[in-house]
């Protein structure tokens, strides 16, 4: 099933806030939630994690990588559940502590904020602020949330080089958010190849191996069963898609990126109907995604 509809994806795990920046929440005994969205959404987030989970806390906050959009309410979940610990990979944990980024991240959700009522919410007062991290992981480490569950970290590089994918194998859940790639209303896949194709590609087969069936994207749609499965699948051969494409138009553009990145555009962004990115944020990256692609085409060429 693909759901894109806020609330219970699967017993005990949930997709909150809006689905064009969710978190997800796995219920436990020590409940796990999984990003943390946008700073004005922070509100949203949690009052919907306390219908669910009443007097509890969450015990973790476990992010995927350092950009705006995943981070956002960091600070405002770690004041309304004091008890919760972030949880980031090593080179999340170092961009967190750099004042040029977090004036960045802080600008970026002061713009998002203006989008509220496009996204159906009165506007918050909640803003991005620092906030501590208590704990990093790397590829294998492990943190229970219930007697038998466990979250384990997946280095899944590619979008950005602090990525982490979670995985719990008891429950065959994985969040691969943008370590997958992300479709549309109309089904397109949008791989975000940010800083390397090729590492992104190799975290893409690797995620492939695991066995899931309750899958949380970043943005618009989480997947179950089948859907889940041919999700991962499909992101890997749309990749291969896209990488073709560019390099076609590279040659017929002889290597002119800006005429290659407006042809990419008209083909998978311009008129394109329900939720995507603003045009500033898509027009940033594909203009990363397709120098990925150029650097590995001038390789072989």
């Amino acid at each position: 099933m693909v759901v894109d509809t806020i609330g219970e994806i699967a017993p005990g795990v949930h997709m909150l806030g809006h689905r064009a920046v969710p978190v997800f929440l796995v219920d436990g005994d020590h409940p796990a939630l999984f990003d943390a969205g946008l700073a004005f959404l922070g509100p949203v987030y949690a009052r919907q994690i306390r219908d669910v989970l009443g007097h509890r806390q969450p015990a973790w906050c476990f992010l995927t990588h350092s950009h705006f959009d995943h981070c956002g309410a960091a600070a405002y979940l770690k004041n309304q559940f004091p008890r919760m610990k972030v949880v980031c990979s090593p080179k999340a944990a170092a961009v967190f502590g750099r004042p040029n980024a977090i004036a960045l991240i802080t600008e970026l959700n002061r713009f998002a904020a203006g989008m509220a009522p496009e996204f159906g919410f009165e506007p918050s007062s909640a803003r991005f602020e620092p906030f501590s991290v208590e704990a990093t992981a790397g590829q294998g480490d492990c943190f229970e949330i219930s007697p038998g569950i466990t979250v384990h970290a997946l280095a899944a590089p590619g979008h950005t080089w602090d990525f982490l994918a979670y995985h719990i194998p008891r429950s065959r859940l994985l969040v691969s958010s943008e370590a997958l790639g992300t479709p549309d209303e109309t089904g397109y896949i949008v791989t975000d190849c940010l800083v390397d194709y090729d590492v992104h590609y190799q975290s893409m087969q690797r995620l492939n191996t695991l066995d899931v069936e309750i899958l949380c994207l970043g943005h618009i749609y989480s997947c179950t069963g089948s859907d889940a499965r041919h999700h991962m699948a499909e992101s890997l051969a749309q990749s291969r898609r896209f990488r073709g494409m560019v390099e076609q138009f590279l040659v017929e553009e002889k290597s002119n990126i800006h005429a290659v990145m407006q042809r990419v555009k008209t083909y998978e962004w311009d008129g394109k109907p329900g939720l995507r990115q603003p045009e500033p944020a898509y027009v940033l990256n594909l203009e990363a995604r397709v120098n990925t692609i150029l650097r590995k085409w001038r390789v072989s060429n």
